[in-house]
C-alpha cells in the first residue's frame, strides 16, 4: 500500500484477522464484534424498562488487496448477517449464567423471573469477509521500533463509519 500523506475516505473489502477478541454474551463464542438484541417476547415478559440491544467490538486487522489495515469501529454503523435466536435456561451452565447476568446489568434490566432468556446474536469472527467505509490514514505502528534515531514504521489505520459483513 502506498504511503498516505493526508487522510482520505475509502471503501475497502477484506478478511477479518483478530487483534483482540471478545466473548459473545449468549453463545460464549469468541469474536471481534457482536450485536445482541433481546427477543420481543423476552422484552415484553421482562417489562419495557432498560435497553434491548448491545453492540460491542474490538479493533481488527483487515487483509485485502491493499494489504493489512488496522480497523477501529467504535463509532461505526454495523450490519451483520442475520443471526439465530438463542434460548438459554439460567442455572444450566454457570459460565453462561454469568455472561447473561453481565449483559442484563449493562442493559439496565433485571433478570427474568422465569429463568428463560431469548435473544438474537450476530457475530463477526476471524475469517469473515467485510466491507468497511471510513477515513484511512497512516499512523505509527504500535509494534514499531522503540525510540532511537528512526521514526517508527507506519501502519494503515481505518476509522470506520460503516462495517458490513459480506
Amino acid at each position: 500500500m502506498t504511503s498516505l500523506h493526508t487522510p482520505r475516505w475509502v471503501e475497502l473489502e477484506g478478511e477479518v484477522v483478530p487483534v483482540a477478541e471478545l466473548v459473545a454474551p449468549l453463545s460464549g463464542a469468541r469474536c471481534v464484534l457482536y450485536d445482541v438484541s433481546l427477543a420481543l417476547g423476552q422484552r415484553l415478559r421482562d417489562g419495557l424498562a432498560g435497553h434491548r440491544r448491545e453492540v460491542a467490538g474490538a479493533r481488527f486487522l483487515m487483509h485485502g488487496a491493499e494489504g493489512p489495515v488496522l480497523v477501529e469501529m467504535s463509532r461505526a454503523s454495523v450490519r451483520l448477517r442475520r443471526g439465530a435466536v438463542r434460548r438459554l435456561r439460567l442455572g444450566d451452565e454457570p459460565a453462561a449464567d454469568e455472561r447473561v447476568r453481565a449483559l442484563y446489568e449493562r442493559l439496565g434490566r433485571t433478570l427474568p423471573r422465569r429463568r428463560l432468556v431469548a435473544g438474537r446474536e450476530r457475530r463477526l469472527v476471524a475469517g469473515d469477509r467485510v466491507r468497511v467505509v471510513g477515513l484511512l490514514e497512516d499512523v505509527p505502528d504500535a509494534r514499531g521500533l522503540p525510540g532511537g534515531y528512526r521514526s517508527p514504521p507506519l501502519q494503515p489505520f481505518l476509522e470506520a463509519v460503516d462495517v458490513r459483513a459480506l
